[in-house]
């Protein structure tokens, strides 16, 4: 592409058997950026030749076991004035792409060295269930590398604190490394477990390494194993944590999850580490959800009302992007477990509207119109009055189409299960064909 002399872009990778990704990673720039540089560490599939089919120069380096100066192995090589680091399975939508020449124009005139996007994370169907903030834009400079053999952070190598300008507003990253990740954890564990380990024995007391150590474990099912590094964490913690500090947040998160999800857990051991996330994380709503769903299990419905509603308030006001990457990913679930709630505690209005809540967005879930029809139904479940039973159907009809089959055998399937029995049979006379009953004995 033409662009100014000082503004041009060097889009930066490294990889290793990315041929299913590696064409989308350098395509998504291309009307923008100046140059793509692929570092290969060993891939054995098509990568390499994709790579150089799609015009970017290509280097290759034995793994290092450090994430660090793999990347910095890369940024070395690159000729532009300005660095875009993403991995093969990440990507910038057009929109965005065409944003950065302007982007790193504010930056040379501001003399920033680099900015934020807001990286969002992918699931299976492609719905974002969590963001946060990276600096992957940023300032060809020397004095600009990686440091950290893994869970890498670019620092200044003087020493200073880098002028990074906030662009999450602007600009998105789409992460789809979760999407079938499943079969790639265990592979990666043991990778991950050594050069953590190698780091650790370096910085012994540095408790974002100890809290990414307590990760692994966690995401190995090693519980108590990870219960100690996160604790380590927390003691090495400094005293004042900066606000959207993610790292600290998710070590506090993981190991209230811990402590509260055992056969045997008592709110008395996990209230400690609970006040002590809450008081250095205000607006974390992760914290909140977590003691909210300790209360639901533990027969305390209005104890998790007040937690749960909490962290629905924090995500509302302060939304998702560095913070509540649990609650957002399960919103379903906090949804169920208040309307749960509300109906063991009476408030059945407010029943009623969280159930409708996530049927919204996932309608042929039966737990939330499970609780709808109870609340709707209470006390009257063998009621067979007409207009009750049609003004219950007329409000269902707002989130099911009753000319469907399948909507119509949901609901009243549903029905069944709730023990509504009188809309039940009004169902089944009224919105069923004698066709269909008799296909369905009814």
């Amino acid at each position: 592409m033409k662009t100014k002399a000082e503004n041009r872009i060097s889009q930066c990778m490294i990889v290793k058997n990315e041929e299913r990704n590696i064409e989308r990673a350098l395509s998504w720039g291309k009307a923008v950026i100046w140059e793509q540089i692929v570092v290969d560490t060993g891939s054995t599939d098509r990568t390499v030749e994709l790579a150089k089919k799609m015009g970017a120069k290509v280097f290759f380096l034995e793994w290092p076991e450090d994430f660090a100066a793999a990347k910095n192995y890369a940024i070395d090589r690159a000729e532009g004035e300005w660095i875009v680091f993403l991995d093969a399975d990440e990507h910038m939508t057009e929109k965005d792409a065409g944003k950065l020449p302007d982007v790193f124009e504010q930056l040379a005139h501001k003399e920033y060295d680099g900015v934020t996007a807001l990286l969002h994370n992918l699931d299976d169907d492609g719905r974002v269930f969590s963001s946060c903030s990276h600096l992957r834009l940023f300032r060809n400079d020397s004095d600009i590398r990686y440091k950290r053999r893994i869970h890498e952070q670019l620092v200044s190598m003087s020493g200073r604190e880098l002028r990074i300008m906030d662009g999450t507003e602007e600009l998105s990253i789409l992460h789809t490394g979760y999407q079938g990740e499943v079969s790639k954890k265990k592979k990666k564990s043991g990778r991950n477990r050594r050069m953590l380990q190698m780091e650790i024995k370096e910085h012994p007391d540095d408790p974002e390494l100890l809290g990414y150590m307590g990760d692994e474990c966690y995401d190995d099912g090693a519980g108590e194993e990870a219960e100690k590094w996160y604790r380590s964490a927390v003691r090495h913690m400094p005293l004042e944590l900066k606000e959207y500090d993610q790292r600290h947040a998710v070590t506090f998160t993981r190991l209230l999850m811990i402590l509260t999800e055992r056969s045997d857990a008592v709110w008395e051991d996990a209230e400690k580490i609970y006040r002590q996330a809450v008081m250095a994380f205000p607006k974390e709503g992760d914290l909140d959800y977590v003691a909210g769903r300790f209360f639901a299990s533990h027969g305390q419905p209005g104890d998790s009302i007040r937690c749960l509603e909490s962290a629905l308030m924090k995500l509302e006001r302060y939304g998702c992007a560095n913070s509540a990457l649990l609650l957002s990913g399960n919103l379903g679930d906090v949804y169920d477990l208040l309307a749960k709630g509300c109906y063991e505690t009476g408030e059945l209005q407010k029943c009623v509207a969280y159930a409708v809540e996530h049927l919204k967005f996932e309608r042929y879930e039966m737990k939330p119109l499970l609780w709808l029809l109870k609340a709707l139904f209470q006390g009257e479940e063998n009621a067979q009055d007409r207009g009750k039973n049609d003004a219950v159907m007329s409000f269902l009809a707002k989130l099911y189409d009753v000319s469907s089959l399948k909507d119509r055998l949901f609901v009243f399937k549903t029905a069944q299960k709730a023990g509504c029995n009188g809309f039940v049979r009004c169902m089944a006379e009224v919105y069923f064909t004698t066709a269909e009953q008799e296909m369905l004995n009814l």
